[in-house]
């Protein structure tokens, strides 16, 4: 659907923008719009999972510390940073972890909308792992570039669980 939605000549989303005067980039079909056009359509494939956490979040702050918030005074802008951000920041570095690892493993965007193309520019580290294994039958390599993206994610993750008892408080 992201393919059709961001097709260069008969795209809806470049059939809008010509209708208020911008000329639409060349999206999935030009080197330097490929990633973006992949990014655009990862990030609304996630949407609805990070705003089903986030709401759940939200509905877990109590309602006598806000309450009490507004009685002490607080504005709408005092009670976002000092109880609803901290409050939720919890479920915030769940979607944080869970979407760098998706941003990490992401494959099937890429391979339905321009296949690593045009001209390898948006080529990802699983997709490698997919072409060594299946297309150049280099099982081996495959599995050591599978492992090492293991071991990265595993130290981006361990960072992130390190740092996150600066800024996640609990409720």
């Amino acid at each position: 659907m992201w393919r059709w939605l961001l097709n260069p000549s008969v795209g809806v989303v470049n059939q809008v923008l010509g209708a208020i005067g911008i000329d639409g980039p060349g999206w999935w079909a030009d080197p330097a719009w490929a990633m973006p056009s992949v990014i655009i359509a990862s990030a609304w494939k996630d949407l609805g999972f990070v705003m089903v956490i986030l709401l759940a979040g939200l509905q877990s702050i109590p309602e006598d510390v806000v309450e009490a918030a507004v009685l002490d005074g607080a504005g709408a802008w005092r009670r976002l940073r000092s109880i609803t951000i901290p409050l939720l920041s919890p479920s915030i570095f769940f979607v944080v972890v869970i979407s760098l690892i998706n941003g990490f493993q992401v494959f099937d965007q890429v391979y339905a909308m321009t296949d690593g193309g045009p001209a390898g520019s948006s080529q990802v580290v699983v997709q490698q792992v997919y072409d060594l294994t299946f297309q150049y039958a280099k099982a081996g390599q495959g599995a050591a570039l599978s492992w090492m993206l293991f071991v990265v994610i595993l130290a981006i993750t361990v960072v992130q669980m390190w740092g996150q008892r600066r800024w996640v408080h609990d409720a």
